[in-house]
């Protein structure tokens, strides 16, 4: 990796932080001076990591994740994926398997739906839910090419997903009998 990809990375990785403790500081109905002064840090250095401009330390985040009520890795793991994230389908186990698909973190809610197609070719269409919400989408039986308008993806059985679904999205069928599992997860309010 080059050192312009190394500060690139980590950029980016800034600016997600910053996005995720805002949003969860915001769910938790906390000004930045009382997030800051709970976990014992200056309103600046809150503001500047919300900013993705910081470089905070471990244990700033530390801080600010105990001030939150959170474990670390919710602070450090972005709610919303960049871009769809696939994880293709493995191979039948000899004996069994335990695969970690993803995992969600806290502040969001959860429903689990299961989307059914019948015929190849037929779609499902979908407006854009609400700011920051995610689908996981895993593939039980047949083919789906699912995900937002602009960047779908081609999935078939076995296969897992993640995108972003506050922009239209849809599935589609591109096998019969499409039988799938759709793990939605949005920001919870008021809790």
């Amino acid at each position: 990796m080059t050192e312009q990809q190394s500060g690139d990375v980590r950029e980016s990785t800034a600016v997600l932080i910053g996005a995720q403790v805002r949003r969860m500081r915001e769910a938790r109905r906390l000004s930045a001076a009382e997030l800051a002064r709970q976990a014992g840090i200056s309103k600046g250095t809150l503001s500047t990591l919300e900013a993705g401009l910081g470089n905070p330390t471990i244990d700033t985040l530390s801080a600010i994740a105990v001030a939150l009520r959170l474990p670390l890795g919710d602070v450090i793991t972005p709610a919303t994926p960049p871009k769809p994230v696939v994880r293709p389908g493995t191979g039948e186990p000899e004996y069994s398997k335990q695969e970690l698909l993803h995992r969600m973190g806290a502040g969001t809610l959860t429903e689990v739906w299961r989307i059914r197609i019948h015929e190849t070719g037929q779609r499902i269409e979908s407006p854009p839910h609400a700011q920051g919400t995610v689908e996981h989408i895993y593939v039980a039986r047949g083919g789906l090419v699912a995900g937002p308008v602009d960047t779908p993806s081609t999935l078939g059985r076995g296969d897992f997903v993640i995108f972003g679904a506050d922009v239209p999205h849809f599935y589609e069928a591109s096998a019969d009998d499409v039988d799938a599992i759709c793990v939605m997860t949005y920001p919870a309010t008021g809790w």
